[in-house]
């Protein structure tokens, strides 16, 4: 799809829209001149060509007004129609009490017709954490609004816009601002764990050195745990052979997160493999020539991306599989000379013991339903999780 929409969005002097990645034309591409992975085409495109069920996207050019620059403006578009928020929400470990509720406050949220489209905007990538919905000189907030008023109203012709999420919006976020004005809510999120890799570590053992004596023997016990385990990287041949065993390990770790907004397609990885195997890793692990996990890289400009991960939960344990996969977070990073890993939102506290910091982003919500909005307006917490320790383990 390839609309030019001129004139009908304010501060826009042009504006393509379009709803594949291919469809965009080279040189709107190559006007945004910057160098993150998570915005160019190839990226985008492999997201595409999983084939979500239920997810559309948006990709929106402008042409500012007093600037040269383009502004770019993406969005993932899911229909909630036949899904609940039981889908969305792990309520297992909760009871059959919470179970009773989600099935009413979804009723409440979305209604009880299913019989036609109930949309979630949502500006930026569900599959990663991180600032990817606008890339923009300006950062404007009123050219972000007409964005999403101008999606809303071409997704009402043929549903209905539930809701709408901007998300992981830097703390300190200067530019893009002025989001409550139009009645979206600020939303406790978990920081975004990330780590410095020193410039003087050529080797994973400068990082050990750097540890401090404690932590430096917590370590080396973990990764003996892990002696006799085989370490295979996947090209995209081996990957297609065992994406079976990869997926199901990928399930063993999403099914106990606590949001499925959108689980990880296979198709997805396998896509980055094919399309860009020059920066992604898939790293597996061996035991007894058995898959027991997975971990996949993205080495994103300076910035390695600790991405989505599987293992085998009865073995954790007893092999230390999680922590171990954070050790070779760290020494890909330094292999590949990275600048800094982004280790996402998850198991805060064991990832500071390698030592990760929390980076605080902010994310707003919309719903539609006036009632709704304002209600939650009164019930969203403050606080995002439970209360966790900063461990410091270097010297």
């Amino acid at each position: 799809m390839f609309l030019f929409y001129l004139n009908r969005i304010k501060l826009s002097t042009l504006t393509g829209v379009f709803n594949r990645a291919s469809d965009v034309p080279a040189e709107l591409w190559n006007a945004l001149n910057h160098k993150n992975c998570f915005l160019d085409q190839t990226y985008l495109n492999a997201v595409e060509h999983a084939n979500y069920e239920g997810v559309s996207f948006y990709y929106i050019f402008k042409k500012e007004k007093g600037s040269k620059s383009t502004t770019f403006h993406y969005f993932q578009v899911v229909d909630l129609a036949q899904r609940d928020l039981n889908s969305i929400l792990n309520m297992e470990p909760y009871g059959q009490l919470l179970n009773v509720f989600s099935q009413a406050l979804d009723k409440f949220i979305f209604g009880i017709k299913r019989n036609k489209p109930h949309y979630l905007v949502v500006s930026g990538n569900i599959l990663l954490s991180g600032d990817y919905g606008v890339l923009s000189e300006k950062r404007d907030c009123e050219a972000l609004m007409d964005s999403i008023e101008f999606i809303k109203k071409e997704l009402n012709e043929k549903g209905k816009v539930v809701a709408t999420i901007v998300k992981d919006l830097p703390k300190n976020e200067v530019k893009l601002v002025g989001l409550e004005k139009h009645k979206f809510l600020p939303m406790a999120m978990d920081p975004i764990m990330e780590f410095d890799v020193q410039k003087t570590w050529k080797r994973f053992d400068d990082y050990l050195n750097a540890l401090s004596s404690k932590y430096r023997v917590r370590t080396k016990n973990v990764m003996k745990k892990m002696e006799g385990v085989e370490i295979r990287d996947l090209d995209a041949k081996e990957f297609a052979k065992h994406k079976n065993t990869l997926y199901e390990l990928y399930l063993g770790v999403q099914q106990k997160s606590p949001v499925r907004l959108l689980s990880c397609k296979i198709e997805y990885l396998q896509n980055l493999l094919n399309l860009s195997n020059d920066r992604i890793i898939i790293r597996t692990f061996w035991k007894d020539k058995i898959m027991i996990a997975f971990m996949t890289v993205i080495l994103n400009g300076n910035e390695l991306e600790a991405h989505h991960i599987g293992f085998d939960y009865k073995l954790n344990k007893q092999l230390a599989i999680y922590q171990n996969i954070l050790y070779h977070y760290i020494e890909l990073a330094i292999q590949h000379q990275m600048q800094r890993i982004s280790f996402g939102r998850t198991a805060l506290e064991i990832k500071s013991t390698v030592g990760a910091y929390p980076v605080d982003y902010r994310a707003f919500i919309r719903f539609e339903n006036k009632i709704v909005n304002s209600l939650l307006y009164h019930v969203l917490p403050e606080k995002s999780g439970d209360d966790w320790i900063q461990r410091n383990p270097f010297k």
